[in-house]
């Protein structure tokens, strides 16, 4: 298990998936590289204004200091269905424990309508039309599926607000499975790797490419 890692969240294995490098500095030698950009910035606006419209609080003094972008992307999010049904929990903070592993993530909102369950997550920046095998979609579906045990049906909803569209994987058994056996695989990777061990990488360039010494 690498060093300082406890639990494992969606974006911590979809950047060991990307360059294993970047993981090793990110999270065992915990150098921080914080990139702060204006879609950061919006998102968090966004999904600042949701918590606290989801929560009954008046959004009204908060709207006036979007940008026009904000108020157009707010706009698509509060007038979505799914925030007229049963509030479950909003930035709701989940642990599981998988195989030998445990896994966490922060959901948005979890909502239902009578025994239908549907996890929600703003995106302001756009969203592929195939999230099926998308590291948070697995792993929020597994985090769920163990918190709600009981129910109709289980879905993750991703709300494109960008281009004002919904990209929807519903949980089956089958999926489950899938899951299970793509995230055990994942994470023993992880679990294994030894960045001494591994080939240097060529033309590699990320943020922390003047420190790295694998390429």
């Amino acid at each position: 298990m690498p060093q300082n890692i406890t639990v494992f969240y969606p974006n911590m294995i979809k950047l060991f998936k990307e360059c294993p490098f970047r993981f090793h500095y990110k999270y065992d030698e915990q150098i921080p590289a914080p990139l702060l950009d204006k879609g950061f910035i919006t998102g968090k606006n966004i999904h600042s204004l949701a918590l606290y419209y989801l929560k009954g609080e008046n959004t009204t003094k908060f709207e006036k200091g979007l940008s026009l972008k904000e108020k157009e992307l707010w706009k698509t999010l509060k007038e979505n269905p799914y925030f007229k049904y049963e509030i479950v929990g909003t930035e709701k903070n989940i642990l599981s424990k998988a195989g030998n592993y445990w896994l966490g993530g922060r959901i948005d909102a979890l909502v239902k309508n009578e025994n239908d369950y549907y996890i929600l997550d703003y995106k302001t920046g756009g969203v592929n039309n195939d999230m099926t095998f998308d590291e948070q979609t697995m792993v929020y579906l597994i985090l769920c599926d163990n918190f709600i045990k009981e129910y109709n049906s289980l879905s993750f909803v991703y709300l494109d607000l960008k281009n004002k569209k919904e990209v929807k994987i519903e949980f089956s058994p089958k999926l489950k499975e899938k899951y299970l056996e793509e995230l055990k695989s994942a994470l023993d990777e992880i679990n294994s790797f030894n960045p001494d061990k591994q080939e240097k990488k060529e033309n590699c360039k990320c943020e922390y490419e003047k420190l790295c010494k694998f390429n």
